[in-house]
Formats: C-alpha cells, sequence, structure tokens
C-alpha cells in the first residue's frame, strides 16, 4: 500500500474543519454586540450623595432661622402704651433741670462747624439754623462757634411729640418730631456765651412731651412738658 495513500491530507482537514462554529444569535439577544458599560456610580452612590446635599441644605435654612428669631424675634419691643406707664416716665418726673448735658471733645461735629463759618463768611443761609441773629453770624464768621452732636429722642412712647431748641446769643434749631429712633442734631455753643440751649414744647402727643439727649458721655432727660412748656437744657462741655 502507498504510503502517501494513509497520510491525512491536513490542507483538507483545516478547510473541512472550521476553528470555531458561529453562534447562532437570538432574537432580543445582544449580549455579544453591546459594548461593556462604563464604570459609573451606582444608583445607590447617586442617591446617597443627593440625600447628604439636601439635608445640607435643610441644615442651613434651620440655623438661619435660629440666627433670624436671636436677632430679630428675641430683641426687646419697642414700648406703645401711655407715655406715664413707660419705663423711663419716672425718669423725667425725677430730672433734675440743673443736672447739665455733657458734651465731650468726641461729640464735636467738625463738619458743621466748617459750615456755618464758611455760609456766614460768603453771607449765605446758615445751614441747620433758623433766623440767626447779627451777633451769632459775626460770632460765626470769627470762628467762635463750636457745634456739637446730639441725639434727640422720645425715651417713652412715639406719639408726635415735637420740639424746637432756641438759641440764647439768637437763632433756632428745628421744629424736631421726636421718635423712638431719634434724630441727630448740631447744637452750637458760642465763646463767651451761656452753654446752653431752651427747649419749646410745639407738639404733644399724649401725657406730655419727654426729651431725651444722648451724647457720648450719656442721657439728659428733660422733664415732662406741656404743649407751649419750656426748659433750659444746660451744656457742660469738658
Amino acid at each position: 500500500m502507498d504510503p502517501e495513500r494513509l497520510r491525512p491530507d491536513r490542507e483538507d482537514a483545516k478547510m473541512q474543519r472550521p476553528d470555531r462554529e458561529p453562534r447562532m444569535q437570538r432574537p432580543g439577544d445582544d449580549s455579544r454586540e453591546s459594548p461593556p458599560a462604563p464604570n459609573t456610580p451606582s444608583g445607590g452612590q447617586a442617591s446617597s450623595k443627593s440625600s447628604g446635599g439636601m439635608l445640607l441644605k435643610i441644615l442651613a435654612v434651620v440655623l438661619l432661622a435660629v440666627a433670624g428669631w436671636f436677632y430679630f424675634g428675641n430683641s426687646p419691643a419697642v414700648y406703645t402704651g401711655p407715655d406715664d406707664l413707660a419705663p423711663n416716665y419716672q425718669k423725667h418726673k425725677d430730672a433734675n433741670p440743673n443736672t447739665p448735658a455733657v458734651f465731650s471733645p468726641k461729640d464735636i461735629d467738625h463738619a458743621k462747624t466748617d459750615a456755618v463759618k464758611a455760609a456766614a463768611l460768603r453771607g449765605d443761609v446758615l445751614p441747620g439754623i433758623l433766623d440767626p441773629s447779627p451777633a451769632f453770624m459775626e460770632a460765626a464768621k470769627k470762628g467762635e462757634v463750636t457745634f456739637y452732636a446730639v441725639r434727640v429722642y422720645d425715651t417713652c412712647a412715639e406719639d408726635g411729640d415735637v420740639v424746637t431748641l432756641q438759641i440764647p446769643i439768637g437763632g433756632r434749631i428745628g421744629p424736631v418730631p421726636l421718635t423712638i429712633a431719634g434724630t441727630t442734631i448740631s447744637i452750637p455753643v458760642v465763646s463767651g456765651q451761656p452753654a446752653q440751649v431752651t427747649i419749646v414744647a410745639d407738639k404733644d402727643g399724649v401725657g406730655g412731651v419727654t426729651l431725651g439727649a444722648q451724647t457720648s458721655a450719656g442721657i439728659w432727660y428733660s422733664g415732662v412738658l406741656p404743649v407751649g412748656g419750656t426748659q433750659t437744657m444746660p451744656l457742660s462741655v469738658q
């Protein structure tokens, strides 16, 4: 027998026997065609981050609400009852008319002092001063007038009190409505003249006019003034 006939034909075997049989894809089976999913965070991790962010927002709102309550809700309420029942009313009843309002160098209103002097030298209307006398104008020109800032307010109930301040050498400041918040005015002190102003009660709400004058040294209390009543406020300049 021919040995060549007994040797398997390797080339024919390779052609007849495929290395790998093709896989039949079933309908709806795309596992072989679809690429692997990217490495993304799981749904549980995303949900956890979302819950954490919402918790931080809620905590921030709660903290703001608590801070607002302490700042606004916990502040003392403004008194709105009758004057004679206000906490400060007795201080006006007991006020000594000879006690001065004390001014210190901290209270000097340099801007107002310079503005009044400049206006007097030009012959213009003096800012903040009504009907200044010729003597006041002359003192302002010479630089003999110094203005001191003071906050005037109603220490009891904000009920419509109004006052005017009269300057001994001649001139007026006002009318000045008295509110709880108060109004900062500048009172002139003239060299060689009495250091004082006169309070005139122009209008009263209920229970009398109750004026407080606050400087860097403290609070000065007027008496309880009727409409048309007056009181001298001595000034102590330190």
